[in-house]
């Protein structure tokens, strides 16, 4: 099979850039994982996804909204 390779970025570029994107995706989920536990004894009705979701909302309200993408 051939692969196209239009859209291709070079690697040491696209992970620079994806380690610069993820840490902090990491970091929220990580902090969501951990306090997930807590937000379930007082309301077991909150799945994880609702956890983690309000956490990055909020965590991008803090840092001054969302990044733009390049």
């Amino acid at each position: 099979m051939k692969t196209s390779k239009r859209g291709r970025t070079p690697s040491s570029l696209s992970s620079a850039n994806s380690a610069g994107v993820m840490q902090p995706e990491i970091k929220i989920f990580l902090s969501a994982l951990g306090s997930y536990p807590e937000r379930f004894a007082r309301d077991p009705r909150v799945s994880f996804e609702q956890h983690f979701f309000r956490i990055a909302a909020t965590n991008r309200l803090v840092n001054g909204g969302a990044r733009r993408r390049a």
